[in-house]
């Protein structure tokens, strides 16, 4: 039943609403109930995982957007590669992923532990971030690759 309820990617995760309605994938589920939270009044500013700042969430959102879309893609190509030719380029492009996110994080934490800039809590970013950085360390293992510094 989930796996119908994504007819677009016919994958997990998927969350179905009372109403039967569907929503799908894990940055959009994620601020599907952020937004559900806020409207009802169900959280207080400042203790949800984006920002209160239009501007800020937005750019949360981007760089979300931009660790599915870029980092999955070319880890995925580094483990699926068919030639050492064709992995060294995935593993390369990898690497320019991470040297964009680094600047971003550098951009925006002001110094701080999160790319929110704050030390209490991770946010939607931090949290896709370190989701993918389990996958990238087995990568690195399983392929004998060094794809990030520390």
């Amino acid at each position: 039943r989930l796996l119908a309820a994504n007819p677009v990617y016919g994958k997990i995760p998927v969350l179905l609403l009372p109403d039967g309605r569907a929503i799908c994938e894990s940055a959009v589920i994620v601020q599907y109930i952020e937004d559900v939270a806020r409207e009802s009044g169900g959280a207080e500013a400042g203790s949800l995982l984006l920002p209160d700042d239009p501007y800020e969430r937005a750019m949360h959102r981007f760089w979300t957007a931009f660790i599915d879309d870029k980092f999955w893609p070319a880890l995925n190509a580094v483990s699926l590669a068919p030639t050492p030719g064709a992995r060294a380029q995935a593993a390369e492009d990898t690497r320019a992923a991470l040297s964009l996110l680094e600047e971003a994080f550098k951009d925006r934490s002001n110094g701080r532990a999160f790319f929110s800039g704050g030390d209490a809590a991770p946010g939607l970013l931090d949290l896709a971030l370190g989701c993918f950085l389990p996958a990238l360390r087995a990568c690195e293992r399983l392929h004998g690759l060094s794809l990030i510094d520390a």
